[in-house]
């Protein structure tokens, strides 16, 4: 039996939807979000399933098959996923994928790739996965590839710092982003689209969808409005419009079917 055969039966034995979020190693923090897991696990027919928009894009391993690449969205994805699938990923970190993959991340947007397409080792890399059972040692080769593909590239420094901030405090002026780093609104706009698929403003309404989720999460916020406030929207009526804009929801229809677990590495800090 295969390392990853072995992989694949022990987790394909957990019988309940499964996700874990986890650091990944400390050198590569500024580039990595989060290292992940997910096994899916549907009662009936397939599903198709909704991805809110986070601003990353994410390296994943379905099963045994070769790396793949999503890029990051501006809207809602919509999966269909087969029980059973056990996937393997880590989460590139708003502002770092252009330094990763060596494109610009506006041709991946709201799309997906093989790995092999975007970038060199691809092949090498999964020939590794094969042959490892360990979750760990599986985050570690992935981590590894993008090691070595930033050995070489010039990281996006600023924008991953910009992008930092606006995660931070989403109700942060894009002004106060051009006079911390020096750049213009033409530059700024530029090197987001450049580096995150999308300005900085559409990068902002995003993280404020995202800090209204983990305000239910939380549950430092009760109602709509608070939830609003909390999140750095102007009013309720702001909320809503950007979640049905980006999401295809409203809030309170949302926030019925959210999953807590997703997104742990915003509250964290990673």
């Amino acid at each position: 039996m295969m390392g990853v055969d072995r992989f694949l039966v022990r987790f394909g034995a957990i019988g309940v939807p499964f996700y874990q979020e986890s650091p990944s190693a400390s050198d590569l923090r500024h580039v990595i979000a989060c290292n992940w897991i997910r096994v899916v696990r549907l009662e009936g027919a397939p599903e198709v399933s909704p991805i809110i928009p986070d601003g990353c894009a994410d390296i994943m391993v379905y099963d045994d098959s070769p790396p793949r690449v999503a890029g990051p969205d501006a809207t809602t994805r919509w999966t269909a996923l087969r029980d059973g699938t056990v996937i393997t990923g880590i989460r590139i970190r708003p502002g770092a994928v252009r330094s990763i993959f060596g494109c610009s991340a506006g041709l991946i947007l709201n799309g997906d790739a093989m790995l092999s397409d975007l970038a060199p080792g691809a092949l090498a890399l999964h020939q590794r996965l094969l042959v490892t059972g360990n979750l760990h040692h599986r985050h570690a080769l992935l981590e590894n590839w993008v090691r070595t593909a930033i050995a070489t590239a010039t990281v996006d420094h600023i924008v991953v710092a910009a992008c930092r901030l606006l995660t931070a405090d989403p109700g942060l002026e894009i002004g106060e982003l051009t006079r911390k780093f020096g750049w213009n609104a033409r530059m700024i706009h530029r090197q987001f689209r450049g580096a995150c698929g999308y300005g900085p403003k559409h990068f902002q309404r995003i993280m404020r969808i995202q800090r209204a989720i983990r305000a239910v999460h939380s549950g430092v916020a009760g109602s709509l409005a608070e939830v609003a406030q909390t999140a750095g929207y102007a009013d309720q009526a702001h909320m809503t419009r950007d979640f049905r804009d980006i999401t295809s929801f409203t809030p309170k229809r949302y926030f019925v079917t959210v999953r807590p677990e997703f997104g742990a590495w915003i509250d964290d800090s990673w």
